[in-house]
């Protein structure tokens, strides 16, 4: 897909900064933690229904330091998971599970404490590719000659934008993130996507679908030698 390959393009791109930055400032970290996702929209002038899903993420970042700033830039690249909840009771569960790779382009403000203690905050645009996807169900069987169990299945969501199509290929947005780093390496950081991408396929008149997601992540950010 032109989309994809675009997004590895600049994906390779960012990542190739550092020889042309400042390589050996430059650091590489691994992060992973746990998403909160919505779907905000209007469909035929009915708001889109949901509730938010718990989810995780995790990723490979760089940070690379721009010269005589406390700016630097932290791309990376991530594995997320994004959705809503369409019914949860105490019998059914059933959600919608959409997967994403994506491309986070942040700049981000470090105050550089004296103890070696970093706190940070910033943001950047985002893009996103589908991975396969699906939606969700479990529903509780009830046996009276064993014990209840829950019976999941799974339908393929469709990608595209045709007329059997659930959602469109694609995210981008904004996000916002900040976040506390200790010297030995190890942070936690919070951070908060908005989607600008319609994924409503043959949007018309106002319709419109959005991706939301919070996340909560722990992060390592690997030492110079």
């Amino acid at each position: 897909m032109t989309v994809m390959k675009r997004m590895f393009t600049l994906a390779a791109l960012l990542f190739s900064l550092p020889v042309f930055v400042d390589a050996q400032s430059t650091q590489v970290g691994v992060s992973t933690g746990v998403t909160s996702s919505d779907m905000y929209g209007e469909v035929g002038g009915n708001k889109v229904a949901g509730d938010k899903r718990l989810g995780y993420a995790f990723g490979m970042f760089i940070n690379v330091p721009i010269k005589k700033t406390a700016i630097s830039f932290l791309p990376s690249i991530n594995y997320v998971q994004k959705g809503n909840t369409q019914v949860k009771d105490n019998n059914r569960d059933q959600w919608t599970a959409l997967r994403y790779a994506e491309l986070h382009a942040n700049f981000v403000y470090n105050t550089n404490g004296s103890k070696g203690n970093n706190f940070f905050i910033g943001g950047g645009p985002f893009f996103g590719a589908n991975l396969p996807s699906a939606f969700v169900s479990k529903t509780i069987v009830r046996d009276p000659t064993k014990s209840d169990y829950w019976l999941r299945t799974e339908t393929n969501v469709n990608i595209g934008n045709k007329a059997n199509s659930h959602y469109q290929f694609g995210d981008y947005g904004m996000n916002v993130l900040m976040g506390y780093r200790l010297k030995c390496g190890w942070g936690l950081s919070f951070n908060y996507s908005a989607g600008l991408r319609n994924t409503k396929p043959l949007a018309t008149g106002d319709d419109y679908i959005n991706n939301h997601v919070m996340g909560l992540n722990l992060s390592y950010l690997v030492k110079n030698k």
